[in-house]
């Protein structure tokens, strides 16, 4: 919302906070705040419909993956060092396997690699 632009999401935008109780006016139609586990949240925005969800910031993925609630990585390696920052990965209650399935290089330095949860 500080960017001063409209806004740019045309699909619904799940936010998970404990915290937050209300939407400001203007995003009613477009937000909506969901708290509690993270399997309860899941079946409720599942029964709404929504099953391949985008899932965004360091300690949300850090949580979803605890659970091992992530089926498909998408991981994009910008060569820039910022030196400090949360960290996309952390302690997890056992190693999760993924297997690659694509990556490309964009711009001639980014790198876009994919991977997909093998629960085999």
């Amino acid at each position: 919302m500080g960017f001063n632009i409209p806004w740019p999401y045309e699909k619904p935008v799940f936010v998970l906070s404990n915290s937050l109780k209300e939407v400001p006016d203007k995003l009613k139609d477009k937000v909506k705040i969901v708290s509690g586990s993270l399997s309860k949240i899941l079946e409720e925005i599942n029964r709404e419909g929504y099953v391949r969800l985008y899932i965004d910031g360091g300690k949300t993925i850090q949580s979803f993956l605890k659970e091992d609630l992530i089926d498909e990585l998408t991981i994009t390696t910008v060569p820039l060092l910022l030196g400090s920052g949360i960290p996309l990965f952390s302690d997890l209650p056992k190693p999760l396997l993924f297997n690659a399935i694509s990556s490309k290089i964009l711009l001639g330095k980014i790198v876009q690699s994919v991977f997909v949860r093998d629960r085999s």
